[in-house]
């Protein structure tokens, strides 16, 4: 009886072992967050090659305050985990990058000590800091959810009391108080705050993409955020215009707290108390510049603020 088996078919060209991985890969790259010095983040599929994510932070400490600068990409499989340490002046300067292979590994990891009940107490420095506690939630389109609690000690811009912004992407929220573990409990979270009757027009991106017509829809105004708010101005990208719409407290209508979350400069912010009313352009001109912005959140944020 002849054998079963079946003869190779000699017609076929054999592949070699070079395009057989040329095939793997063409199916499959690696994906990593990509983060610029900006802090704007999106997933970037890796190059043929780049078989690693990487996570590179620089810290500057200077007369007792803190600087960090956090970038995020693809990187060669000749990388290592390393770290350096140099002093030059008054300025001590150090140098980390860490590397990891899966899909996405380099994301920020979410601090759960907050949530998880793991507050510790810490002794404020300077008698004009209050408690404060500093709540991030972002969900923006091309990037994974980026969710920040922190408690500590501050002298920040909106306190004393709340101040806070929420649309449908972005929820901010900073609060302070002077008295011993006054910012203790549970976390704010935005579901958990009651309806206030107030509805804005929410959305982020420009007149095209994010911010057209057919994507700037009202959202229900939560807890102290009472009023609506419309933010133009320049983010870095290229974008001449970037547009913030959502609900805002009185005292998150200044420039300032605008140009620190969204890393916006050459701002026009306005605020009003009446449903929908931020659905038009309104002028309020308030300029800062790229490297104001980044001073005062160095100091402000990077300084004061200990992460738990």
């Amino acid at each position: 009886m002849n054998n079963p088996e079946r003869s190779p078919d000699l017609s076929r060209p054999r592949m070699s072992n070079d395009s057989r991985r040329l095939r793997i890969w063409a199916s499959w790259s690696l994906q990593c967050l990509l983060c610029g010095r900006t802090g704007k983040c999106q997933v970037e599929e890796c190059a043929r090659g780049q078989d690693l994510c990487r996570t590179t932070t620089l810290r500057i400490w200077e007369g007792g305050e803190e600087l960090e600068v956090v970038e995020r990409g693809c990187a060669h499989p000749e990388k290592s985990n390393r770290t350096m340490s140099y002093r030059t002046g008054t300025q001590i300067i150090t140098l980390t990058e860490a590397l990891c292979a899966t899909d996405l590994c380099n994301q920020p990891s979410p601090d759960l000590s907050c949530e998880r009940g793991w507050d510790q107490s810490l002794q404020c420095r300077s008698p004009t800091e209050q408690c404060v506690e500093v709540v991030t939630h972002r969900s923006l389109e091309g990037s994974p959810r980026d969710e920040h609690h922190t408690r500590g000690c501050g002298n920040l811009p909106g306190c004393p009391g709340p101040t806070g912004f929420h649309n449908h992407h972005t929820f901010h929220f900073l609060q302070c108080c002077n008295t011993t573990k006054c910012n203790g409990g549970s976390v704010v979270e935005l579901q958990n705050l009651p309806l206030n009757g107030l509805q804005c027009y929410s959305c982020e991106g420009n007149s095209t993409h994010g911010c057209s017509a057919d994507e700037s829809s009202l959202t229900a105004c939560q807890g102290p955020m009472n009023q609506c708010l419309e933010a133009t101005g320049t983010n870095g990208l290229g974008n001449p215009i970037y547009t913030v719409r959502g609900c805002a407290t009185p005292s998150w209508c200044q420039s300032l707290h605008v140009a620190e979350a969204f890393s916006l400069t050459h701002l026009n912010v306005s605020c009003c108390t009446g449903t929908g009313c931020n659905s038009a352009p309104r002028l309020g001109p308030a300029h800062l510049s790229l490297t104001t912005t980044l001073l005062i959140t160095a100091r402000l944020w990077g300084g004061t603020l200990l992460w738990t």
